[in-house]
């Protein structure tokens, strides 16, 4: 009865350490653009995730964040997370906003990129997923991006008029490195 309970909880733990090791990330594949939960301001962005291996097989997705109204779907917003990760399942989803992108590393450094555009403030998220040659998923990893609406304040910092020296250094800078 006793070795039964021990290799009954033997199994148990390999099973659960199992499931474990297939939602860690891949050490060797960093995603490099762009930064997780740091808020950025665009309306495109590049996903770019650097590879260390050789051999390396990559599923590149990438997922708006929607929730639930009462007049249908809607983006989730940054300032919404907390609310959104406490929604139920049936009030939420992910749409995609690409194809999922597959990426073999051929060298000891890889690089693969591409660029989603078209989109609109609030929250996204890439899926990478490192798969072998069947395409069974070894390891998996998910990043929430934030994309937020340029506020009046950030706009006016870039129509302010040039002072004659930035300007002078901006002149001196473009004829220095033209050709």
């Amino acid at each position: 009865m006793r070795k039964s309970l021990l290799a009954g909880a033997v199994a148990f733990l390999i099973c659960v350490s199992a499931s474990f090791s297939f939602a860690a990330p891949d050490p060797a594949v960093t995603l490099v653009n762009p930064s997780e939960n740091e808020p950025i301001v665009t309306n495109n962005f590049l996903i770019s995730v650097k590879v260390t291996q050789v051999g390396k097989i990559l599923n590149v997705s990438a997922y708006e964040l929607q929730k639930k109204t009462d007049d249908g779907w809607v983006i989730a917003q940054t300032d919404e997370l907390e609310e959104y990760d406490k929604k139920d399942d049936d009030e939420k989803r992910l749409l995609p906003i690409m194809e999922t992108e597959s990426f073999e590393s051929k060298g000891v450094v890889s690089f693969f990129t591409y660029k989603v555009e078209d989109i609109a403030p609030g929250v996204y998220m890439i899926r990478i997923d490192t798969v072998d040659a069947d395409g069974a998923v070894l390891f998996g990893k998910e990043y929430r991006i934030l994309v937020k609406e340029q506020t009046e304040e950030e706009s006016k910092v870039f129509e302010t008029p040039k002072s004659g020296t930035s300007q002078f250094i901006q002149n001196l800078l473009n004829k220095l490195f033209k050709n």
